[in-house]
């Protein structure tokens, strides 16, 4: 009976008749759309400014959380220096629409570009070194992205920040600050999720992960360790830069401040909570980092003290975190 039952599903195969997708595909597609629909909703719904800016902030930030993710949890690269990429790929942006009053579409694509190409130098370290002693290179080029900052004041402002950003000017177009730009925004993260997604579950980003799973395995059959490595740290920091020109944008204003260490702490727990090795997760972690101490705005004060508390309790009872498939503990004993 067996063998006959898979005729039959071969034969309807043959005829150009598909299976019925399992449960679990359906479900995450449906998650995708009720997500992506609540998500668009949001500005016509008539929330208080305070819960649109949170909104808003929220999906700025899914690029730069997404980006932490694919290196830790795709590349299995404990690096914890994400704010520093979104730092780069902001000034990098707003310099360029400040100072020569460039199309949003050529700083945006500058700040990934930048924040990639140093990304990419920042990963050759991730060729030699790994778990701890990565997690502390990272954390020194944070360090030093902050002093630069602070240093080149002719170009950066230094201390004082550089005021001015105009509102993003999208193919000619003024998208200003009310829904233009939130839509505007909502597009060019998607876009850039989608792209993720393709290069995730491409040929390239198995290999990647067969690596991070058994690294020495991979090159005894002839893989190529180093350059998937190298690539997904330029991805992962390209996606923060992307992060940093759209917030760039969406305040005005760009300061060291925004990018310092407790700032890729945050970032870092985005994708830990959430849950590494899926964009889903990362997606996830923002909301929870982001939108919870809004809900409880009387403790929004110790809101690194509760992500810093529910990561200990998490790493206890589901190290992968709440979506992930990838285990944080396996990382840190590299």
């Amino acid at each position: 009976m067996s063998n006959v039952s898979n005729m039959e599903n071969t034969g309807a195969i043959g005829q150009g008749r598909s299976l019925p997708w399992p449960r679990g595909r359906i479900a995450l597609v449906a998650g995708w759309v009720i997500g992506l629909a609540i998500v668009l909703a949001i500005p016509l719904l008539g929330l208080s400014p305070i819960w649109q800016a949170a909104a808003l902030l929220t999906v700025i930030y899914v690029p730069a959380a997404v980006g932490q993710n694919l290196i830790i949890g795709n590349a299995g690269l404990l690096a914890m220096g994400q704010a520093a990429f979104v730092g780069v790929g902001a000034y990098a942006s707003s310099v360029l629409a400040v100072r020569y009053n460039l199309d949003a579409s050529i700083t945006i694509l500058a700040a990934i570009v930048i924040s990639g190409g140093v990304g990419a130098l920042v990963g050759f370290p991730a060729l030699r070194i790994s778990g701890d002693y990565l997690f502390i290179v990272s954390l020194g080029f944070n360090l030093i992205v902050i002093d630069v900052i602070l240093q080149w004041g002719s170009v950066t402002g230094g201390a004082t920040g550089l005021t001015g950003v105009p509102t993003m000017r999208l193919f000619g177009y003024d998208l200003g600050i009310g829904p233009a730009f939130y839509f505007g925004t909502v597009g060019i993260v998607l876009l850039s999720l989608l792209a993720t997604q393709r290069i995730v579950s491409s040929r390239f980003g198995l290999t990647m992960e067969a690596i991070r799973d058994d690294e020495l395995a991979a090159a005894s059959v002839g893989i190529n360790t180093a350059a998937p490595k190298i690539c997904f740290f330029a991805i992962g920091s390209a996606l923060a830069g992307l992060s940093g020109a759209l917030l760039g944008y969406n305040l005005g204003y760009v300061g060291f401040k925004s990018f310092d260490v407790s700032a890729s702490l945050l970032i870092f727990q985005m994708a830990v909570i959430g849950g590494l090795g899926r964009i889903s997760g990362s997606i996830l972690g923002v909301c929870i980092i982001i939108l919870v101490p809004e809900v409880l705005r009387p403790l929004q004060e110790y809101r690194q003290l509760l992500a810093g508390l529910f990561i200990v309790i998490l790493m206890a009872t589901r190290p992968e975190g709440l979506l992930g498939k990838t285990k944080i503990t396996n990382l840190i004993k590299k």
